[in-house]
C-alpha cells in the first residue's frame, strides 16, 4: 500500500495564481504584438503624408 502524499491547503491557490499569472502575460504579449503592428501601420502612414505634403510644397502654384 502507498502512503498519500500530503497536499498543503494553499496548493490550489497557489497554482491558480500561477495560471493566472501565465494567462495576464500571453495577454501581455498578444496586446504588444498588436501594437507593434499598429505602430508600423501609423508610421507607414506618416511617411506617406510627409510625402504627399512635400509633393504638394513642390507644386507651382501658378502652373496650373
Amino acid at each position: 500500500m502507498s502512503a498519500k502524499v500530503p497536499v498543503h491547503p494553499l496548493a490550489g491557490i497557489n497554482e491558480g495564481q500561477a495560471a493566472l499569472r501565465r494567462e495576464v502575460r500571453d495577454g501581455f504579449a498578444a496586446v504588444s504584438a498588436r501594437l507593434d503592428v499598429l505602430a508600423g501601420k501609423v508610421e507607414t502612414r506618416h511617411a506617406e503624408i510627409l510625402e504627399l505634403l512635400s509633393q504638394l510644397g513642390t507644386k507651382n502654384p501658378g502652373a496650373s
